[in-house]
């Protein structure tokens, strides 16, 4: 018998608010700003983001979610959104798969919701030549009231990059690096602890979540301090406020999985305390276009009053008590945990993963770059439209 989904907090709005969420089609990722006021989500194959303002008040035995206005956002650079994060209730950066990163500045909400067609205030190329490659996903985290550290997670890449921040630099980053870069395939989803001890990466090809803990000695060839296995497609993740536990949505299954750490950091290897389903059945199957769709796909905690937001295509938002969620915790009982040796046979088979991988595209490269692949090229071409135009014919 399946499981009946987790009670969502019901959450009251307009009707130009309940008319914008029904129009944002595929969403990718959601943020609530620093002060809680503000949400935003990612739209996807509609080129948009929707921020909303929200009033979150929580009484006796209850938490009451309001809606009270919004803004949708158009932009050229905003090309397949994938990722967001606010710097402040002003200011938003937004991983664009099709594109590039891009900072805007947001005008105020509405009980209307208006649509705006914005231009950034800065933006960041992404290319085979930079740092950036395919920009999916963004956390934003404050070093000091002036900079803050910018991490993306780069699909084409295979990398997440560092950049840093600063006040009265009109958006343009001070420093830029690769941060992390061994054992990566299609990293989908990052972020930080509160205390900024750990990193969170989710992994799309290895299906797992890899946690660092993010020191000045990190660098694009450190290994994972831990691995976090058991969730079908990782996808956007966010510690609780107390960085206890770690809240990973699955997007190839109706579940937010909950890891834990044990005593007091994330080393080793884990599997979920608690498997929490979020979206019924009929949900779930509606947005099932393939093995890696159908489940939330973005994930985030308002830390003030510890509510958790999930987003996806046919649930564009629901919201959770953070207790809820860790009540599943305490019916499981302790944390399953795997030892060293575990960790280094993961590791291990990581290891030869990535170098049959590099061996592949090497080989495709060579083969790219060969005086029979450049002569055949006008024939493919060639052979390419004939197709097309068969199709259009049919």
């Amino acid at each position: 018998m399946t499981a009946a989904p987790l009670a969502e907090i019901e959450y009251t709005s307009t009707p130009a608010i309940a008319d914008a969420l029904a129009r944002l089609g595929r969403t990718e990722d959601v943020a609530f700003s620093s002060s809680g006021r503000r949400l935003a989500v990612a739209a996807l194959t509609r080129n948009r983001i929707a921020v909303f303002d929200v009033a979150i008040a929580s009484s006796p035995g209850a938490t009451h979610v309001a809606l009270t206005g919004g803004v949708e956002l158009s932009s050229a650079a905003l090309h397949e959104p994938h990722g967001l994060d606010f710097v402040d209730d002003d200011a938003l950066i937004v991983t664009s798969r099709g594109s590039d990163v891009a900072l805007f500045e947001l005008p105020p909400g509405a009980s209307s919701v208006p649509a705006h067609h914005v231009r950034p205030t800065a933006r960041w190329p992404a290319g085979r030549a930079s740092v950036l490659d395919v920009p999916g996903s963004v956390a934003v985290t404050r070093i000091d009231p002036d900079s803050y550290d910018v991490l993306i997670c780069n699909n084409g890449g295979h990398t997440v990059s560092r950049h840093v921040l600063r006040r009265g630099t009109r958006g343009t980053p001070d420093t830029t690096q690769v941060l992390l870069r061994k054992y990566l395939e299609i990293p989908d989803g990052v972020s930080v602890s509160s205390d900024q001890r750990w990193i969170a990466v989710s992994n799309h090809n290895p299906h797992n979540v890899l946690l660092y803990g993010n020191s000045t000695a990190l660098n694009e060839n450190s290994q994972p301090d831990g691995i976090l296995r058991g969730a079908h497609y990782p996808h956007g993740s966010c510690f609780s406020t107390d960085g206890s536990y770690l809240f990973v949505a699955d997007a190839g299954a109706p579940y937010v999985r909950i890891y834990a750490r044990e005593p007091d950091d994330w080393r080793g290897v884990r599997y979920p305390v608690a498997s929490v389903r979020v979206m019924p059945d009929a949900v779930f199957e509606r947005g099932r276009h393939s093995p890696a769709q159908g489940g939330p796909k973005g994930i985030d905690i308002e830390r003030a009053s510890d509510v958790v937001v999930a987003t996806s295509e046919y649930q564009p938002l629901a919201f959770f008590d953070r207790r809820s969620l860790l009540q599943h915790v305490s019916a499981n009982g302790s944390v399953r945990e795997q030892g060293l040796l575990d960790a280094s046979y993961d590791l291990m088979l990581m290891e030869e993963r990535h170098q049959l991988s590099r061996r592949v595209t090497e080989t495709i490269e060579r083969f790219q770059s060969s005086t029979s692949w450049r002569i055949t090229t006008p024939l493919r071409w060639l052979g390419s439209a004939w197709r097309r135009a068969r199709r259009m014919r049919g």
